[in-house]
């Protein structure tokens, strides 16, 4: 699907979406489900983890969370250490978690021509001593979520392919940039905000 009319699809469905609610009654969350279940059968779009999260709300009430709880959660899983204290040079106190594992990365093969290769995912989040920012936690998962789409959209700057080196999540909301590397050791960010490409070099 082309990215255009993914995004207008995402939009659409994100406007009842639940994250972020305090009111998470049944018959709210029932019905946001069957919402997003619906979308998935027609378009074939899975609206991050919020399907995922609200179910295991309704199955598991005593052990219900906040998403960015959840996201938490599945980050760790996903990252073979999870997600460790560790120090960045631009962000001071952070978190970060690295995989080779991506099974779990949604990499179709009509945008597997990106610029950037995905051969690992280390990972920087914003945060201090007592956790990660919740709003980093769910752009994380965002970018993620999405990732193939982003990377395809970044223009290519060489006939070579590079590869992602890190992907960074800033202290403001909405900016994130990768670090990619050439075949030939050299390096260089790729910025963002939100959905869109801002800078490369």
């Amino acid at each position: 699907m082309p990215w255009p009319e993914y995004r207008k699809l995402e939009q659409e469905i994100g406007q009842e979406s639940l994250i972020g609610k305090s009111d998470l009654s049944s018959d709210k969350v029932n019905s946001r489900i069957r919402e997003l279940i619906g979308f998935e059968k027609r378009y074939g779009i899975v609206f991050l983890g919020e399907r995922q999260w609200l179910e295991m709300h309704l199955r598991l009430p005593s052990k219900a969370m906040h998403y960015a709880n959840w996201v938490m959660f599945h980050l760790n899983v996903l990252l073979e250490r999870g997600l460790l204290p560790a120090t960045d040079d631009d962000l001071g106190h952070c978190w970060q978690g690295y995989t080779e594992n991506l099974s779990s990365i949604w990499r179709p093969p009509e945008l597997a021509d990106a610029w950037i290769q995905v051969e690992d995912i280390d990972l920087v989040l914003p945060g201090d001593e007592a956790g990660v920012d919740d709003e980093a936690l769910c752009e994380a998962f965002r970018i993620l979520h999405n990732l193939a789409y982003y990377l395809h959209n970044v223009p290519h700057q060489d006939s070579r392919p590079v590869t992602l080196d890190k992907i960074t999540v800033e202290r403001e909301t909405g900016y994130w940039f990768v670090d990619v590397i050439s075949e030939y050791g050299s390096g260089w960010s790729v910025e963002f905000f939100g959905n869109e490409v801002r800078h490369t070099g």
